[in-house]
C-alpha cells in the first residue's frame, strides 16, 4: 500500500526557500548525525499528520532519549561489566521477584511494536521501545549494581543483573534497528553478540554468555 505523510512545519508555515526557512537536510545530518534527524522525524511526528520542526526541539529530543536513555543505559551497564567481570558475560539466573517485572516488559515489547507498526502508528513503535529503556534505567537504581559488587558473596546476583540488563538492550537495539540502524550496529558491536536479528528476541535470553564485551563508545 502508499501511505500519504503529512508536511514539516516551521514556524507555522511549510518549509519554503523564499521564506528563507529552508535548510538542506544534510546540514542536520553533518551537524547531529543521520540516527538522530531520523530518529526526531519518526518518533515526534505523528505519521499522517504534520509535524512542527526546529533545530531545538531536534536536540531536545536527541539529548532526552538517545542520549540519556539509551546512550547512558549502555555506557553505564557496559562500564560496570568491564569494571566488575573484565567484560565477560555470565548469567547464573539468580533472579529475585524484581527482575520480574522488567522480564516481562521485555518480553511483550516486540509483539507491541508488531501490532504498532501493523497500524502505521511508528511514532508510538518507538515510544513503547524507549518506555523499555526508561525501564532499564529504573532497574538499575531498584538493585544497586555498586552496592552488589562491594560483597563478593553478591557475585551471581550482580552477573544476572547485568545480563538481564544487556540482554534487555539486544532486544531493543533489534526493535530500533530499522530506525536507527548505525546506532544499533554499535551497540551490537558493543554487545559482541550475533544475535541480532529479528528472530533472535523471540524469547527473553538470546544474548550469549560467555562473550567479552568490547569498550562502550
Amino acid at each position: 500500500q502508499v501511505f500519504g505523510h503529512g508536511w514539516l512545519i516551521i514556524n507555522g508555515g511549510k518549509i519554503s526557500k523564499s521564506l528563507g526557512n529552508y535548510k538542506d537536510p544534510r546540514e542536520y545530518i553533518d551537524a547531529y548525525g543521520v540516527d538522530a534527524v531520523r530518529y526526531f522525524a519518526l518518533r515526534e511526528v505523528s505519521f499522517g499528520s504534520d509535524g512542527a520542526f526546529s533545530e531545538e526541539a531536534l536536540i531536545n529530543r536527541t539529548n532526552a532519549d538517545l542520549v540519556n536513555n539509551l546512550g547512558n543505559l549502555v555506557n553505564r551497564t557496559i562500564s560496570m561489566s568491564h569494571k566488575y567481570f573484565d567484560g565477560v558475560v555470565e548469567n547464573p539466573k539468580v533472579n529475585e521477584e524484581i527482575d520480574n517485572d522488567l522480564i516481562s516488559a521485555v518480553t511483550s515489547l516486540k509483539a507491541k511494536v508488531d501490532e504498532k507498526m501493523a497500524g502505521l502508528k511508528v511514532n508510538e513503535a518507538l515510544e513503547e521501545i524507549f518506555e523499555v529503556l526508561k525501564r532499564c534505567n529504573k532497574y538499575i537504581d531498584e538493585t544497586t549494581p555498586w552496592i552488589l559488587a562491594k560483597d563478593e558473596e553478591n557475585s551471581d546476583r550482580l552477573k544476572t543483573v547485568l545480563y538481564n540488563l544487556f540482554e534487555s538492550i539486544r532486544i531493543s537495539a533489534v526493535l530500533l534497528s530499522p530506525f536507527i540502524p548505525k546506532t544499533s550496529e554499535r551497540i551490537f558491536k558493543m554487545l559482541n553478540t550475533k544475535n541480532t536479528d529479528y528472530n533472535s528476541i523471540k524469547n527473553f535470553g538470546g544474548l550469549e554468555t560467555g562473550i567479552k564485551l568490547n569498550e562502550s563508545e
